[in-house]
């Protein structure tokens, strides 16, 4: 994730003092966390992102994706389904599991209490079938074979990642890929919603569609970077004071209670874009 906002931008809203280093250092956290909590606020990245994403069927029409505006789309997938089988049969472990990562597929097995760990790169296999022959060339007891012919060529890196870790030891694990292409949709970019071309609803269960797109903004508006920036000055501020002080006055001249909750005028900013859940 990037930030929202540069140091320049948030000395401006400190009218633009001279920082020093250690101020620095401070604003430079500052707008790291007020950046991420932002797009926690809202439901949302607002730098331009590549995104892979995972939707159930929703019996709609569109298709609305977490992340908007779409910049690109660059794959519709559906139907997974199993295409790898994993086993371990070694009578010498006790335990054995497989798991994809977004580089690689990990074994682990577990003799006497001893857990040993593999890792095949994608990168190193590039298709199904080279997949499974490397873990089946661990040994150790590790067989792997795809299911059908026809995906041996399929490419390994098409594989989801954070699948398992499933139980292998002496059963077949079975690694899922979604296996079909949507040939035709249309996109409505500013409010991130996909139409299928054929008129029919997004059916299927959970994790059933596969959407790969890059969304978000190449600048991010002024005003998310103005509430950022709001954000930040207030915080730094309050960097300034006693933190374990609630609130302190001087009779007759000052009264002034710390900065507990989101800013009201940078909810006003942000509000716009929130996405709403429920």
């Amino acid at each position: 994730m990037a930030n929202l906002i540069t140091r320049v931008r948030a000395i401006y809203n400190l009218a633009n003092r001279a920082t020093t280093s250690d101020e620095d250092d401070t604003l430079d956290a500052l707008i790291a966390a007020v950046s991420r909590s932002i797009e926690n606020y809202c439901w949302r990245s607002f730098s331009a992102t590549t995104h892979d994403e995972l939707y159930p069927g929703n019996g709609r029409r569109e298709l609305v994706l977490r992340n908007y505006p779409t910049l690109n789309v660059e794959r519709v997938a559906f139907a997974p389904s199993p295409v790898i089988r994993v086993t371990n049969t070694s009578s010498n472990n006790q335990r054995a599991t497989v798991k994809v990562t977004a580089t690689g597929v990990e074994l682990i097995r577990v003799a006497s209490g001893i857990a040993s760990s593999s890792t095949i790169n994608l990168a190193d296999q590039v298709t199904l079938s080279a997949l499974a022959s490397a873990i089946a060339a661990l040994g150790n007891g590790w067989s792997a074979a795809v299911i059908d012919a026809l995906d041996d060529l399929r490419a390994s890196a098409d594989l989801r990642a954070l699948q398992g870790a499933f139980h292998a030891k002496d059963v077949d694990a079975e690694l899922k890929l979604h296996v079909s292409e949507l040939s035709n949709f249309s996109v409505h970019a500013e409010q991130g919603c996909l139409t299928r071309g054929d008129g029919a609803c997004w059916e299927g269960g959970v994790h059933y569609w596969r959407v790969i797109h890059r969304a978000g903004f190449n600048t991010v508006p002024d005003d998310v970077q103005e509430a950022c920036a709001q954000w930040v000055a207030q915080l730094f501020w309050l960097t300034k004071r006693d933190p374990g002080i609630a609130s302190e006055s001087i009779p007759g001249a000052l009264s002034r209670v710390v900065l507990r909750e989101l800013p009201t005028s940078v909810k006003l900013l942000l509000d716009p874009y929130r996405n709403w859940r429920v």
